[in-house]
């Protein structure tokens, strides 16, 4: 499989493919549009994903594999639970209106899943999905370099550069460097290709380092362990290769007075600040819990993150609660919040581990990143990768039957299941 060829099905186009990748595009173009656009996007992302999820929906023919869809049913429990807690929410109109919202986007990324699965071979959707993701976050990656970001030795975090803020320029460099990894050591590339990803990849691991996303860096770490530990395709020469050059960035980030995490530090002791707002408000959230055992089980309602502290603490914030992972439990209580972790997250992991962890490094981020940034609403910059692969290793372990021949075959360099 070449590039060309990310959205096509043998030789023909794949308008699915197509449409999810508009759907991702659309929400990280956005993050660069302000007023009237930005409000132009957001309609724009709504009527394309109902007319995606539409055209899913409708398209049966001419089908690869007969697919199991009974895992379908950890979607709608888990849509159910939050309606069932909806009732207790403080702002009751507001949370059924953005849970209503929300539905459509989670429906489309799980049949979308169920569509690559009816379609192509479980490796083949894998790569697939990691061409998207990695042309979809490139975007803000060449923003990036053409401003020059990567080619200076000024730190450059918490600027704004072409209306992104440099947090989420660090996280579309991490998410474009680790799965540009991914597909260079699991399918053949042209030499040409592979000495621009090289010499682009080093570039942006530098940039990552001068945008100072701790969030980033945790997730290089991780991925950097995953391939020294666990890869079998890449080679000992590459494998040392990357650990120096990882190493080389953090002992300059721990080392340097001038980097992006000591400089934090310097200015948090200035303003004697012992811990970020974001805890303070989790904290605040979780003493509300523990005062009101009932708001445990129900949860403030869906985005109702700072109307239920200003309604049971008379904590006033404008700020979200900056973390995946505890958006749920506020937002839907503890039993929405444990059936999240126990059918999504970590049944994620644990089959990523298995099956995966040995050839690709894709994972860390779209684990990592969420619980330092909200990206549970559509809208939010990873909220696609993030959904799409938890839906992924749901449904990757269904049955696949082939229903006719597929002479269509991904030359990866060795089948991994």
């Amino acid at each position: 499989m070449q590039w060309r060829n990310v959205f096509k099905n043998q030789q023909r186009w794949d308008w699915h493919l197509v449409m999810f990748f508009l759907n991702v595009f659309a929400v990280v173009y956005g993050y660069g549009l302000r007023g009237e656009a930005f409000q132009a996007a957001k309609l724009l992302r709504v009527g394309l994903v109902i007319a995606s999820l539409g055209s899913i929906l409708w398209s049966g023919r001419n089908k690869k594999y007969l697919f199991d869809r009974h895992k379908s049913w950890v979607l709608y429990t888990f849509l159910l639970l939050y309606f069932l807690v909806s009732p207790f929410s403080v702002d009751f109109v507001r949370s059924l209106q953005r849970l209503i919202a929300w539905i459509p986007f989670l429906i489309y990324i799980n049949y979308f899943i169920i569509y690559l699965f009816e379609n192509y071979s479980k490796d083949e959707a894998k790569i697939k999905l990691l061409q998207i993701f990695s042309l979809a976050y490139f975007f803000p990656v060449l923003i990036m370099l053409s401003n020059g970001v990567a080619f200076q030795t000024e730190n450059a975090y918490g600027q704004s550069i072409s209306n992104y803020k440099t947090n989420v320029l660090s996280w579309a460099c991490t998410v474009f460097v680790i799965l540009s990894f991914d597909l260079y050591t699991n399918y053949k590339m042209p030499t040409w290709l592979k000495y621009t990803f090289f010499a682009t990849g080093v570039v942006t691991l530098w940039a990552i380092v001068l945008m100072g996303s701790r969030s980033s860096y945790a997730s290089l770490g991780l991925s950097t362990m995953i391939v020294i530990w666990r890869s079998k395709i890449s080679s000992i020469y590459l494998k040392g290769a990357i650990a120096i050059c990882i190493a080389g960035f953090a002992y300059y980030i721990i080392t340097s007075p001038n980097s992006v995490v000591n400089l934090r530090s310097e200015y948090a002791t200035i303003r004697n600040q012992r811990k970020e707002v974001r805890l303070e408000l989790a904290e605040h959230a979780f003493q509300i819990f523990e005062n009101n055992p009932s708001v445990f089980f129900t949860g403030f309602g869906f985005d109702n993150f700072q109307a239920g502290l200003q309604y049971y603490g008379g904590v006033q914030t404008e700020l979200a609660s900056h973390n995946s992972y505890l958006e749920i439990l506020f937002s839907g209580g503890g039993i929405t919040f444990i059936f999240f972790l126990c059918f999504f997250v970590f049944n994620a992991v644990i089959k990523y581990y298995r099956f995966d962890s040995q050839y690709f490094i894709f994972m860390p981020p779209f684990l990592i990143i969420p619980y330092f940034e909200s990206n549970l609403n559509a809208g939010q910059f990873l909220f696609f990768p993030w959904m799409t692969f938890l839906f992924y290793y749901l449904h990757a372990s269904s049955n696949q039957y082939t229903l006719q021949q597929n002479a269509y075959e991904e030359p990866l360099k060795e089948a991994h299941r």
